[in-house]
């Protein structure tokens, strides 16, 4: 089980705009590849949809039932991808997103430091 808090959550959730059950732009089986390729974990496989079948609800799941280690790795997956679809993000995201980083960061076990979050 992750250590994220509520708050954490919800800073992905808003960022993600996981309130339609989506995440991101991703597809079903865009997906199914993010987790394969990054953790090699099947994100379809039954264990994750005790909360539902949407992919929102199975990333919860995800935070719910794996390492902090395993859910930073799909985090700053994520974070990666959102970045590159909002280039010019308002004052709100871009402060959301500096947060997300920065949990990350820790769930990563990573000092952010200098706020210098490349190699995270």
């Amino acid at each position: 089980m992750s250590s994220l808090t509520s708050l954490e959550k919800r800073i992905f959730e808003d960022l993600f705009v996981m309130s339609s059950g989506y995440v991101l732009d991703y597809s079903n089986a865009t997906f199914a590849e993010l987790f394969r390729e990054c953790v090699k974990v099947d994100i379809y496989n039954s264990k994750y949809d005790f909360n539902g079948d949407s992919k929102a609800k199975r990333l919860r799941a995800f935070w719910e039932t794996q390492t902090d280690t395993l859910v930073g790795k799909v985090l700053k997956e994520l974070l990666d991808v959102w970045s590159y679809g909002n280039p010019e993000p308002n004052a709100k995201e871009k402060n959301s997103y500096e947060k997300a980083l920065k949990i990350v960061s820790r769930l990563l076990g990573k000092d952010v430091g200098d706020g210098n979050n490349e190699d995270v």
